[in-house]
């Protein structure tokens, strides 16, 4: 499937494990299941940090690839997350999605970027200009400014202009001037280059900047409800995007607080209490959700409406 100038809701699956630590095939194929068959997602993005990707080996990611595929059908895109720590991984691990079936890649900055390497630019379009070579169409993950790993809007233009093959940007510098300075940059490129913002603290607010659509890991548990905000802001009714974004914020505050590193963590929980997969236990060394913080969790789910109390 050909993502280009596609938007819309790009939810980025979860992958649930056993109880012995193995990938759950029939949970993750039901998860992707429900994702693709929500009216208004384009696209389910696989193996990110949401999918615990640096949990994975490379056969499992390639696994996780084709039951996407597998499950997704014509109609509804797979997108691969590369996330590695070299050029020789990054290229390796894209041409195993592609030959798993995906039809794009997400492209993570190796971690390695935060040690400054804005100020060495030939380094960051050496690295996408190799897995581009590797023959999927990329959409570039702009990460936070405040992780050191976000590219500067002067960055982000020259990698869109001298690397045809990014047809996407994942959108989550988490500053709303430098978001709106990206995304007006983005737009007046002569080609059409997709934003997808994924500024979960400010989904809402960065909506009304605008944007073709949403890639956020949240999606794994409210994907109808990103695809119903969306749609409220593309026909102009505010009152409706806004009853919308009132009905996820207990998610999204219980979802993204400290610790961040546990974020996906409490979907997988989120997902176990609305009885949607089986066993919400992450792999070591993330730990399982507290019992309190499980509590926590159910009262979002019950205040968002998707519970009963």
């Amino acid at each position: 499937m050909d993502l280009t100038g596609i938007g819309g809701i790009w939810p980025a699956s979860l992958t649930p494990f056993t109880p012995n630590g193995a990938i759950d095939e029939a949970a993750l194929k039901s998860h992707l299941a429900d994702l693709a068959g929500t009216p208004g997602v384009r696209a389910v993005v696989v193996n990110g940090h949401a999918g615990e990707a640096t949990a994975l080996n490379s056969t499992e990611r390639a696994r996780v690839v084709s039951l996407a595929r597998q499950v997704c059908g014509p109609g509804v895109g797979v997108v691969a997350g590369i996330v590695a720590e070299d050029t020789r991984t990054a290229c390796a691990l894209t041409r195993e999605a592609k030959e798993a079936g995906a039809d794009a890649i997400l492209l993570f900055p190796p971690l390695l970027f935060a040690g400054g390497a804005e100020t060495r630019p030939d380094m960051a379009l050496s690295f996408v200009r190799a897995v581009a070579a590797e023959g999927l169409p990329i959409v570039l993950f702009q990460l936070s400014i405040s992780s050191g790993l976000g590219f500067s809007t002067a960055m982000l233009l020259r990698l869109c202009r001298e690397v045809p093959e990014i047809i996407a940007v994942k959108e989550g510098s988490d500053i709303p001037a430098v978001y709106e300075d990206n995304l007006r940059a983005l737009k007046a490129l002569p080609r059409p280059v997709t934003v997808l913002t994924t500024n979960n603290g400010w989904l809402f607010a960065s909506l009304a900047y605008g944007g073709d659509g949403i890639l956020s890991g949240i999606g794994s548990v409210v994907s109808d409800k990103l695809a119903a905000l969306f749609a409220a802001w593309q026909a102009g009714d505010i009152a409706a995007a806004r009853a919308v974004n009132d009905s996820m914020l207990p998610l999204l505050r219980v979802f993204y607080r400290k610790p961040g590193v546990d974020m996906h963590n409490r979907m997988k929980t989120a997902l176990h209490l609305l009885g949607k997969l089986p066993h919400p236990d992450p792999r070591p060394p993330l730990l399982p959700i507290t019992a309190a913080e499980r509590a926590e969790i159910r009262q979002a789910l019950i205040d968002a409406g998707m519970l009963a109390g």
